[in-house]
């Protein structure tokens, strides 16, 4: 029971410490596998014959495959995930392979603390050698933005959240600091930062200390409790879900509907804001109609896409664009004119 156990847990075993283990003899430890073996061969018989696979597989192949597996002569692992007996909220090879790339893509972390928590995503894994292969340089070369841990600070940012808390604390922006007081209400990560939130969506999103609502939290110290009990109005939360929706970099701005004609593939548009969608095309230019927000973040995008974006309407985001790129000009000594109408 105990070696069927294992196998199930993904284990691979092999007969030299079955043997050492349970100080029995190599008949003993193949009798064992036999059994085990005959027991695998009858379930896939029956899961073959509900499977609709009879018409695409050849029964021998599919027991086979169902089996015990020996990568090795005296090794022994099942795919356990073939039978559906592993824990549903267990992770898969690939869905691991997921959640570490993502995490090292993020450089939310200091490195430290990407370090314990990679070896603890590894150590989930059955083989953990493999998968790190597929990170290992990542590994080597990890920076994290951090310069000190942070998750001390995510988890009392959590708490004051979870129990309505005011907190006062200092933050530096463009090398000012500034002592502040906020009601947190949601925690939200983006473009390399875990940010407290503590208005909703279309609040003012400043370069005024006084007026910033939206912080990183590896610029927040010195945080402190001040009251309790501070409740938000579920019409002031923060929706993260859509602000990630509506923008590329994470500035809060009022929600519109932003039409550009756009120059080139059209899929950079409508993969990176999901509530876009093409209302024309003439001559491989795609006018396209997005629900985006008007906050820096997003006039920040439009700047970057250069000579492959016009934007048509609405009248404030197409000023501001023109305004950036002739101060852009005039720095490299161009001055632009305006055409006659």
């Amino acid at each position: 029971m105990k070696i069927f156990l294992e196998m199930i847990d993904g284990k691979v075993l092999t007969k030299q410490d079955l043997m050492a283990e349970f100080n029995k003899s190599d008949a003993t430890i193949q009798r064992d596998i036999m059994a085990i073996e005959e027991l695998l061969t009858e379930r896939a018989e029956e899961h073959y014959f509900h499977s609709g696979d009879t018409q695409k597989v050849l029964l021998e192949d599919y027991v086979r495959e169902h089996g015990i597996q020996r990568s090795a002569k005296g090794h022994y692992q099942i795919n356990k995930f073939l039978y559906g007996l592993c824990n549903e909220s267990e992770l898969t090879e690939e869905e691991l392979l997921i959640v570490l790339q993502v995490l090292l893509a993020s450089r939310t972390l200091v490195d430290e603390e990407m370090t314990v928590l990679c070896d603890k995503i590894l150590r989930r894994s059955r083989n953990p050698k493999q998968l790190h292969s597929f990170i290992a340089n990542e590994r080597l070369n990890y920076r994290g933005v951090p310069k000190e841990g942070i998750l001390a600070k995510i988890q009392f940012v959590c708490d004051c959240i979870l129990h309505h808390k005011e907190i006062q604390f200092d933050y530096t922006k463009y090398g000012t600091t500034k002592t502040l007081r906020r009601i947190p209400n949601a925690i939200f990560f983006a473009d390399m930062y875990i940010y407290m939130l503590t208005a909703k969506n279309d609040a003012q999103d400043d370069d005024d200390l006084e007026h910033l609502y939206k912080f990183r939290i590896n610029n927040m110290c010195n945080e402190r409790v001040i009251s309790c009990q501070n409740k938000t109005k579920y019409a002031e939360r923060f929706q993260g879900g859509l602000l990630r929706k509506q923008t590329y970099w994470p500035f809060l701005g009022k929600e519109i509907t932003l039409t550009v004609d756009f120059y080139w593939d059209p899929i950079y548009v409508l993969d990176r804001f999901p509530d876009s969608k093409i209302i024309s095309e003439k001559d491989g230019v795609y006018r396209i109609e997005m629900k985006v927000n008007d906050g820096y973040g997003m006039k920040m995008w439009l700047l970057s896409q250069g000579d492959m974006v016009k934007v048509i309407s609405p009248s404030h985001m197409r000023d501001y664009v023109v305004k950036d790129m002739a101060q852009t000009l005039a720095y490299y000594g161009y001055k632009v004119i305006p055409q006659e109408k």
